[in-house]
């Protein structure tokens, strides 16, 4: 879906949206992140991210925050990874392409940058994420058990995953 056909667009992540961004996490994590919590990420070398915005009421609708580490002291030194630190979409603009858009944002930013793998952390039972994840490339690499931690104390497996990034 061409940019200009999506009911949204992307801007880059500032320090100016660290309020905004707890307060998404908060309705897609049962244990959300605070402001303070992306203040600090956010400020961390080789972070990077995007927010999804409604075109028609300027209401942000999903984020992704990444971290790049590259290898050889520059961009062009050779190589590097980079993790999904965090992605949240609002319940009602799930299935609209949002979290798809921010993560192919994602990846041709770490390709500019010099990135050959991209990781990320997914719960188990997730299966609209594992959908995702799967269809941009990604393949399980490990897994940690009882990672995330559920309502009433029950615990879920992370899935890591990870994906070659094409630059």
């Amino acid at each position: 879906m061409a940019e200009i056909h999506r009911p949204f667009y992307l801007v880059g992540l500032g320090l100016t949206h660290v309020e905004v961004l707890a307060a998404l996490h908060a309705e897609s994590f049962d244990e959300g992140w605070s402001a303070a919590s992306f203040d600090t990420t956010l400020r961390m070398p080789g972070a990077y991210g995007f927010m999804a915005v409604n075109r028609t009421d300027d209401e942000p609708l999903g984020f992704a925050l990444f971290r790049a580490a590259l290898f050889g002291g520059s961009v062009s030194g050779g190589g590097g990874e980079a993790e999904v630190l965090t992605i949240a979409t609002r319940p009602q603009a799930r299935a609209q392409g949002v979290a798809r858009a921010l993560m192919a944002q994602g990846l041709d930013l770490a390709a500019e940058l010099g990135v050959q793998k991209m990781f990320l952390e997914v719960a188990a039972d997730n299966a609209a994420a594992l959908g995702l994840y799967r269809s941009l490339g990604f393949e399980q690499s490990g897994r940690r058990k009882a990672y995330y931690a559920r309502p009433g104390g029950a615990r879920i497996d992370a899935l890591v995953m990870a994906c070659a990034v094409s630059p």
